[in-house]
């Protein structure tokens, strides 16, 4: 709830390597103080961006053609 992404659009790193879905973390190494990063997952991003771009348009169907 604080990033605003859900778990399926979430990519989790640590030491270089993204981390599946079914590591705990304790088991690969992580300990306090350890910088983990969170990143939006690139493919949902770049979906999500189309799905945004499509919908745009659809909202408008009816342009312009003189402008007075």
């Amino acid at each position: 709830m604080v990033t605003g992404l859900e778990p399926r659009e979430q990519r989790l790193l640590f030491r270089g390597k993204e981390k599946e879905d079914s590591d705990h973390l304790h088991m690969v190494g992580v300990r306090d103080k350890d910088k983990v990063l969170l990143l939006e997952d690139p493919a949902l991003k770049d979906m999500k961006l189309c799905d945004a771009l499509a919908g745009r348009a659809v909202q408008s169907p009816y342009h312009t053609f003189i402008k007075v």
